[in-house]
């Protein structure tokens, strides 16, 4: 069966776009026990390609032992009407197989079936749109946010001198008292031109929020897409022009399974600069996130999680929501360790995973994710018993958010509560005078 083996080979080589993971590049280097770890790995999230792939290597012995079973079974598995040549495994195999063979292959397909089938993935994985019944209302939302000021970012200067226009899409939280926090880049085009002067701007937004009395006050996840552009260039729509442009790449490129390409289409087909009949409802904004996050994207696993977690174009299912955001953090997301340590103080009764909530929020810090540093150093300062040791380690934690972000009202805070316990007075309402000072210029409520 020496031709066979080629055969597949050569089939999966095919398959491995450059961007899939790394297991298609491990794999393409003869690196077999790492494809086969993130093969795995992805196949258990429901990935077909990923499943196709277990079972060429279960055919070929790469890796693993020579296992006809196990490469009929995920073979089996894969197959999908996108893709038919997905069935080229089972087919083969069941010309091989003789009737008691066949009937063992069927068996081992039955237990892997009942844990990664269509039915389990969907029940465990995906999010469930909501269905309203007759005459009820879908009005569902823990929360209703208003915009009261958003003053537009600076154009930067080499921008501006040299004509050139762009966009940034930005995520941030909206806290109860209406303030935004903790921007972050989802994308920008071009790269580094625009982000710093939009991260700055959006710090200065102010919200009205207003949540449903049955339910605690969060901090909201919230994206926007800012404009970067020129009135008197010669074509104003020119900008426009090139965000759909870059949506249709995007789309053919998500289409063919790109993962990073599905996790940034789905961000912008939902995005304000399009006109509403071009944009995509968020039930498909999610199903692409859930493409991206089978396919191992951590920032969809990320964003798909605190959708279904909040009922953003879909059924509540808190446990789902904290599954995918933790299953992120576990694969060294930094932003999805602090949502964890978050998630997993505030429902502890969900939390199927072994380790402490502040293990997440010390992972994310270490990984070095700024603003985790900064929750993390007040972390071991709030502590009950906090040592000296910890209160060093909180200012080291200060001074590298403070290589990274302009210092906040938060960092100032933390920083008086460390002189504080240190015994220094003095210096603690110093710091504690500056935090007062810009929360009242920034109109937050500390």
């Amino acid at each position: 069966m020496k031709n066979i083996y080629t055969l597949f080979s050569l089939l999966l080589s095919q398959l491995a776009w450059a961007d899939f993971n790394d297991a298609s590049e491990a794999y393409a280097n003869q690196n077999y026990k790492a494809a086969f770890t993130e093969f795995h790995r992805l196949a258990q999230l429901g990935n077909k390609r990923a499943q196709f792939n277990l079972g060429v290597m279960y055919l070929n012995g790469e890796f693993v032992e020579q296992d006809k079973l196990k490469a009929y079974a995920w073979g089996k598995l894969s197959e999908h009407n996108e893709k038919p040549e997905f069935s080229q495994i089972r087919l083969t195999l069941e010309q091989a197989f003789n009737a008691e063979e066949l009937l063992q292959a069927e068996s081992v397909f039955k237990d892997i079936d009942g844990d990664y089938g269509d039915e389990q993935i969907y029940s465990q994985f995906s999010p469930i749109v909501y269905q309203a019944s007759e005459g009820s209302k879908q009005n569902k939302t823990e929360y209703q946010i208003n915009i009261l000021s958003r003053k537009a970012p600076r154009f930067p200067k080499e921008a501006f001198y040299d004509r050139i226009q762009g966009w940034v899409t930005v995520g941030f939280e909206v806290h109860p008292d209406g303030s935004a926090r903790n921007p972050y880049v989802i994308d920008a085009y071009p790269e580094n031109t625009f982000e710093n002067e939009t991260l700055k701007a959006v710090q200065n937004f102010k919200f009205d929020v207003q949540f449903n009395p049955q339910v605690e006050p969060f901090a909201v996840q919230a994206r926007q897409t800012i404009e970067y552009s020129l009135e008197n260039l010669a074509n104003p729509d020119k900008l426009k022009q090139y965000y759909e442009e870059r949506l249709e790449q995007l789309h053919e490129l998500a289409e063919q399974g790109s993962a990073k390409a599905q996790y940034l289409y789905a961000i912008a087909a939902s995005s304000n600069i399009l006109n509403k009949d071009n944009k995509i409802p968020q039930e498909a904004v999610n199903q692409w996130l859930l493409k991206s996050a089978q396919n191992g994207h951590l920032e969809a696993q990320y964003q798909l999680g605190k959708n279904i977690l909040r009922g953003k174009g879909c059924q509540v299912e808190k446990q789902k929501g904290i599954d995918w955001i933790v299953y992120a953090a576990e694969q060294g997301h930094p932003r999805s360790s602090r949502t964890a340590y978050s998630l997993l103080t505030q429902y502890n009764n969900l939390n199927n995973t072994n380790k402490p909530a502040e293990h997440w929020l010390k992972m994310a810090a270490e990984n070095g994710d700024a603003d985790a540093q900064l929750d993390y150093a007040e972390f071991l300062v709030k502590q009950e018993n906090t040592e000296s040791d910890d209160l060093i380690v909180a200012r080291e934690l200060l001074k590298k958010q403070a290589d990274i972000r302009d210092k906040s009202v938060k960092w100032y805070q933390v920083s008086a509560s460390i002189y504080q316990q240190q015994g220094d007075s003095k210096k603690a309402k110093k710091e504690q005078k500056k935090a007062d000072k810009m929360a009242k210029k920034l109109g937050w409520k500390i």
